[in-house]
């Protein structure tokens, strides 16, 4: 039996050893054969499985090796995928010699690589969440069900009114100054401004046999426009073109969008969980200056396309009046690639690991790179030509000996260049401005050497606003840089949609404290790197025309607050408190996060969601997880299925403090009933910030406990947390317990919840205040000289009465002016006693008769006190220490909580020295 199980684990092994090589391979014919042998091993080792579950993995693995083999055959071009890692994505292939270690890659040589789909079931509840985010902005933005038929854009009849939308998209006042209304493509393009006179020969175009040159001016959207910028360099390059995947109407032979008959456009955008459809007319905001409202181009002032795809990203961003984003966030929704946000002041970014990541998969097309600059003074703008929190495009990348350079577009129109060191052997010609850069257009027109690989010739130079910098300076002045990854770099993926209320404090939970947040399952099968995407989605902005900066700044304080990643290593069980994860993304604050991890083989993690400072209401989000192998993801299972929890608070009279403190039997205490053997949490949490708890259960009976000994704590928390504390047990016996919960310091008062979680149904009661219902009697100090131990008062009880004693030491001095050291405390019992000498009897006694020295001091438990005790003889409250000091005098203060009135019902002699 041993020698099949080994044969049979070495095959599976190297099935999936030449399975993970498919995709690598270097030709066509290599990936065919893995695959193939892959799915042999497979079968083979199919006939050895003895187990379901064994047999299930290996035919599924076999049926997706075969599917593999064969989407090989029918693939015309191969390429190499990119081996994909936790800490980087690099892209491998044969380069193809460029200059100055440049590889250009041409495009017979890129197989397109197709976005992969989730697979994963809906729930009617997730199903609704995604109908519900179509409203935005009173608009509706339906899920994409696939290319519109081109009849919705043919004129019903030559007479017949063009196109509207139900309302008009916001201008900021900046932008009104300028605005001279909202026209028709036909009349706003070519501007009129620009070419002013008779219109007849003038119109729109959608397409060019001209370079392509995207700039912004009177619109606050750089990130838009160097998004775009983005996307016709990448296009110039010779790769895939995108523009047939996001706007319609659409000529595929001819490879180019097409005027709509009618006035209507419609958009493929990606946000609020799904690619969606944006319909717009083709009316846009017209200046009455020279100031342009929308993206324009230089070369093209007649080009069509770039506005409707800014027109239909503003309308879902809530309007002109649009505050800004970054690029990656807008790449996102404009093509659906993966964003990732790289932070250049981290200390983990190591410069040439970056490189490396990023700079063959932009040979190939896979990444678009944007760069984003902090806030910079207006002196440090001018001495380097940048402007301050500004977004760039990178139009290109290159090595030149050992320089790594971008060459980077500002996308304003009156965009200033680069003045800062210059690349080496390069630095006289690169940047200087002149002739417009060529960029190839989506309809296909030439493209210079100087974009396939190639540094200027010293006659090339660039256009206002282009410029080669190195990565050195970028590090150097650049705050962020932001990636766009191709998801058909991965060959599977899973959606899960989710909302979670913010609407109040309680909901939110406490910081560090995570039951109440978003959380699920991860598990990848194989293995390997996964990537995670949460979203936010947007929520609809109220249109207040009349206070358009109000407005704008609605709109900025809804985007505001942080959002993170965590991920566990809890077997896609629930999280109670942030502190273990395995890893942890940064907290955010852009609509969208993405955290990177390495997955090992069948093991299930727990990944939850994590905020800071989002707006009190209910938001809803899409996490995605990308890899290249089985995925599944799904809401966390709970470990306990009972929860039970009660409130209370820390109040003048229970906020004992910590366990060093005498008063800290003072504090909330809940009796805690096991019917039968389980295991459990107990999770302590206060909203107020400034306060750090501690949670104990112990031996108590379920009752009130003033004193704990080591043996007494079944569990506790650990050190004091800040806000909450969690203790975990398993295989509790059954039983009545008792539990503390307390605050570091004595006197803080706040609220708090006490949860328990179990495996079987618990019951939870709070203890009553140990005061309550009694009135506390504080008698005369006792004294003890130097050669006393034992002093006694006389009681007298009137009716029946029930009491409890505490007596503590007082830090007196020894001697005048010289304090007792804590552990100078003799060791004390207190005792209520019938009768004196060897005849007495004890009617309670202190710790069950031990004696203690403990700084909270000793107190005895309820005990009821008739007056027919009386004819047994005198009745007495006694004061016992084993030794005393050297020197100097100890003093005891006591306090009687008795349900009568002393004096009246109970009466209380002088303190006099006692002898047995």
């Amino acid at each position: 039996m041993a020698p099949t199980s080994t044969t049979l684990a070495a095959m599976q092994a190297e099935a999936t050893e030449l399975g993970s090589r498919v995709n690598n391979a270097p030709s066509k014919d290599e990936a065919l054969g893995l695959a193939i042998q892959a799915a042999q091993l497979c079968m083979k080792a199919l006939k050895l499985a003895t187990s379901p579950e064994q047999k299930s993995e290996l035919k599924s693995k076999c049926q997706l090796l075969l599917n593999q083999a064969e989407e090989i055959k029918t693939t015309p071009t191969w390429r190499p995928l990119p081996q994909l890692s936790s800490l980087s994505l690099d892209t491998h292939g044969t380069s193809v010699s460029g200059t100055s270690g440049s590889p250009s890659i041409p495009a017979s040589n890129v197989r397109k690589l197709v976005e992969p789909v989730s697979t994963r079931d809906l729930s009617k509840k997730e199903q609704l969440l995604v109908l519900r985010a179509s409203m935005l902005n009173d608009f509706k933005f339906k899920p994409w069900k696939g290319p519109p038929d081109p009849s919705e854009f043919a004129a019903a009849r030559p007479s017949a009114k063009p196109f509207r939308d139900n309302h008009d998209l916001i201008l900021s006042p900046h932008q009104m100054e300028s605005f001279d209304g909202w026209k028709h493509a036909v009349d706003a393009l070519p501007p009129p401004t620009l070419f002013p006179g008779d219109r007849r020969l003038l119109g729109p175009m959608m397409h060019t046999n001209r370079s392509i040159d995207l700039v912004q001016d009177a619109a606050a959207d750089c990130s838009v426009v160097a998004s775009l910028c983005a996307g016709t360099a990448r296009v110039g390059k010779g790769h895939q073109k995108l523009l047939g995947d996001i706007l319609f109407p659409y000529d595929t032979k001819k490879s180019r969008p097409m005027l709509s008959q009618n006035g209507k456009y419609i958009a493929k955008l990606y946000f609020n969980g799904c690619y969606r459809q944006v319909e717009i007319d083709d009316r846009l905001p017209v200046s009455k200056t020279q100031r342009m409202l929308h993206v324009f181009d230089r070369k093209n002032p007649a080009l069509l396309w770039p506005a409707l795809i800014e027109k239909a990203y503003l309308k879902v961003r809530g309007g002109y009046v649009f505050p800004g984003s970054n690029p990656s966030t807008d790449l996102l929704i404009l093509t659906g690639w993966i964003p990732e946000h790289v932070f250049l002041q981290d200390d983990s970014t190591g410069p040439q690991a970056l490189w490396k990541r990023i700079f063959n998969a932009f040979q190939y097309g896979d990444v678009f790179v944007t760069m984003g600059t902090g806030h910079m003074s207006s002196r440090v703008e001018r001495e380097l030509g940048l402007a301050g929190q500004h977004a760039y495009a990178v139009l290109d990348m290159k090595e030149e000996d050992d320089q790594k350079l971008f060459l980077l577009k500002n996308p304003w129109c009156e965009g200033t260049s680069w003045r800062g060191s210059l690349p080496r052997s390069s630095s006289s010609r690169v940047n200087s401005p002149g002739p417009n850069v060529e960029f190839r257009s989506e309809d296909g027109t030439s493209t210079p050497s100087s974009m396939l690989g190639v540094f200027p010739r010293p006659q090339e130079q660039y256009a206002p606003g282009i410029f080669w910098i190195d990565l050195n300076s970028v590090l150097q002045h650049f705050e962020s840089i932001y990636l766009n990854w191709n998801p058909g770099l991965f060959t599977h993926r899973q959606d899960i949609h989710f909302a979670w209320n913010l609407t109040d404090q309680e909901k939110r939970g406490s910081p560090g404290c995570f039951i109440n947040h978003p959380q699920f399952a991860l598990t990848c099968k194989a293995g390997g790197p996964v990537w995670l995407l949460l979203c936010r989605h947007f929520q609809s902005t109220t249109q207040v025309t009349d206070d358009l900066v109000q407005l704008q700044e609605t709109m900025k304080s809804d985007l505001a607050g942080h959002i993170s990643i965590y991920v566990y290593d809890r077997n896609g069980q629930h999280v109670y408190i942030s502190e273990g994860f395995l890893e942890r993304g940064p907290y955010v604050d852009s609509p969208q996060t993405l955290l990177r991890i390495d997955v090992p083989a069948n093991t299930t993690y727990t990944v939850v969601i994590s905020e800071q400072d989002l707006a009190s209401t209910s938001h809803t989000f899409t996490l995605s997880a990308f890899a290249s192998a089985t995925l599944d993801l799904s809401p966390a299972r709970d470990k306990y299925l009972y929860q039970s929890s009660v409130k209370s608070s820390w109040t003048s009279t229970t906020a004992g403090g910590n366990a060093t403190v005498p008063s800290y039997h003072t504090n909330p205490q809940f009796s805690l009933t096991v019917p039968i053997r389980t295991s459990l949490v107990l999770l302590l949490e206060t909203l107020s910030p400034d306060l750090h708890v501690h949670v104990k259960l112990i031996h108590g009976r379920g009752q009130r406990v003033a004193s704990i000994k080591r043996r007494d704590i079944l569990l506790e928390s650990g050190d004091y947390r800040r806000m909450s504390a969690i203790a975990e047990i398993d295989n509790v016996e059954p039983g009545v317990y008792t539990i503390i919960c307390s605050t570091f310091e004595a006197g803080q008062i706040a609220d708090f919840t006490l949860r328990i979680d179990s495996i079987i149904q618990t019951a939870i009661k709070q203890l009553p205040p140990e005061y309550a219902g009694r009135l506390p009697l504080k008698l005369s100090d006792a004294f003890f000289n130097p050669s006393c131990k034992k002093v006694a008062a006389p009681l007298h009880p009137s009716r029946m009465v029930r009491l409890m004693v505490i007596a503590k030491f007082i830090r007196a001095p020894a001697a005048p002016g010289t304090p007792v050291e804590l552990g100078s405390r003799s060791p004390l019992r207190v005792s209520i006693e019938l009768g004196r000498g060897p005849d007495r009897r004890f009617l309670m006694t202190s710790s069950h008769g031990e004696y203690s020295d403990a700084e909270a001091g000793v107190r005895t438990e309820d005990v009821d006190l008739w007056p027919a005790y009386l004819q047994e003889g005198e009745m007495w409250l006694v004061l016992d220490r084993l030794a005393g000091p050297a020197t100097g005098e100890e003093r005891c203060r006591v306090e009687l909580f008795c349900d009568g009135v002393l004096g009246d019902d109970l009466k209380v002699g002088v303190w006099r020295d006692w002898d047995d």
